[in-house]
């Protein structure tokens, strides 16, 4: 029965840490992609090949004094960029990345106690057995007297 407990255990622990791995994920997948629309440039326009649209610098990374997208004349850009927008995903992707972060530890942890209590059992029946070993011997030496 405790062998049943254990592998319960086990797997309960396994499955915790591989939904914080999933959640670290998830949260990791919004902030390359928030990265991504940060730094890289980009059109306006839905169509690249439209003689209407505009290429639009990054907003990090812009050159000159002032960004293209600061213009009124450029209005397109920074429909494309929305900053609200932007930031409800970072917010989202806090708690994911706690959550993760919680249940990766907690399923890590609970795994390598179970690794290290195994350890000092298999320690402990054989400390026993050559306690037992050595008395049975003490005995037989004993006897012989």
């Amino acid at each position: 029965m405790n062998e049943y407990f254990e592998q319960e255990f086990a797997a309960s622990a396994q499955k915790r840490r591989a939904w914080g791995a999933a959640l670290f994920l998830a949260a990791g997948i919004i902030w390359a992609v928030l990265a991504y629309q940060l730094m890289a440039p980009f059109s306006d326009g839905d169509d690249e090949y439209s003689s209407s649209s505009r290429t639009c610098q990054s907003v990090l990374f812009y050159e000159g004094d002032a960004p293209t997208w600061a213009d009124a004349t450029w209005d397109g850009c920074r429909a494309q960029r929305r900053w609200p927008e932007m930031l409800g995903w970072l917010g989202l992707s806090v708690p994911l990345s706690v959550a993760g972060a919680v249940l990766f530890t907690g399923g890590s942890t609970s795994l390598r106690m179970r690794e290290y209590m195994a350890e000092h059992r298999i320690a402990a029946a054989a400390a026993a057995k050559t306690a037992a070993a050595k008395t049975g011997a003490e005995k037989a030496v004993a006897e012989k007297d």
